[in-house]
């Protein structure tokens, strides 16, 4: 099996090996996707690289297949639909531990899911935040960061609560709700902030990946937008009308 040994943890007087899914959302990702799913496949104590089709037209599914994963279809064929592949993969996943990734990282590394699930293994997180060595994007300072700060300060320490690279216990995954668009990143850290989880932010090194297009990352502004106001209403923190036309505001400007 394309795996290494896994070397077990100690708790008190238990060993206990923890097993790891790896989720991989795609769609017509056919030039990434075996790279991706060999080198997962690489990392400790991975048991399963799980691909998550949006509807590819290109031979994505076929390359996936020949690299070993496990393929599903997206459940709800929408785009962007990155929160439904996510939820699709938590579900299908039967590891202690989810790794979540951007399958067109071009210089992805076994190391990047070693260093994600190594605070769980640890003991010493429930969530971990990838963060890597980069600028943060137009949407995560213009949007994300001060929606945060306002909303919810406890969070705004984090340097890039947009990222895709994300890991967690398979059973917290089971708790939250999964945003269907490009605000599930975000929703995700709020929700498991807001269960009292314990969250950690590591630096992965240095991410080179396809930047999006200035379209995308207005829809994408909306969503996350629009999620931490979701999440706001709901906690009392600002009324519904104010939320709505805070909302409006803030999309016009990025």
């Amino acid at each position: 099996m394309r795996r290494h040994a896994w070397k077990a943890r100690l708790r008190g007087e238990r060993r206990e090996v923890m097993s790891i899914s790896v989720v991989f959302p795609v769609k017509n990702r056919s030039y990434y996707v075996k790279k991706a799913v060999r080198t997962a496949y690489k990392a400790e104590g991975v048991k399963e690289v799980i691909v998550v089709d949006g509807g590819s037209t290109d031979d994505t599914v076929n390359e996936a297949l020949k690299a070993n994963a496990k393929v599903i279809v997206q459940s709800k064929l929408i785009y962007p639909g990155k929160g439904v592949a996510m939820r699709d993969g938590a579900y299908m996943a039967s590891s202690d531990i989810i790794v979540f990734l951007d399958v067109d990282i071009k210089n992805l590394t076994a190391d990047f899911i070693n260093k994600l699930a190594k605070p769980i293994i640890d003991g010493e997180a429930e969530f971990v935040k990838g963060c890597f060595e980069r600028a943060a994007g137009r949407v995560t300072e213009l949007v994300a960061k001060p929606l945060l700060k306002m909303f919810y300060p406890e969070l705004s320490k984090f340097r890039q609560p947009l990222s895709g690279e994300i890991a967690g216990t398979r059973e917290g995954f089971h708790e939250v709700e999964f945003e269907e668009g490009g605000g599930v990143d975000v929703g995700l850290l709020i929700d498991i902030y807001r269960m009292k989880k314990r969250i950690v932010e590591v630096d992965i090194g240095y991410k080179d990946h396809e930047m999006k297009p200035l379209k995308s990352l207005t829809d994408m502004a909306h969503q996350v937008a629009e999620a931490i106001f979701k999440r706001a209403v709901k906690d009392g923190r600002i009324g519904v009308k104010e939320a709505e036309e805070s909302l409006r505001r803030i999309v016009g400007r990025v």
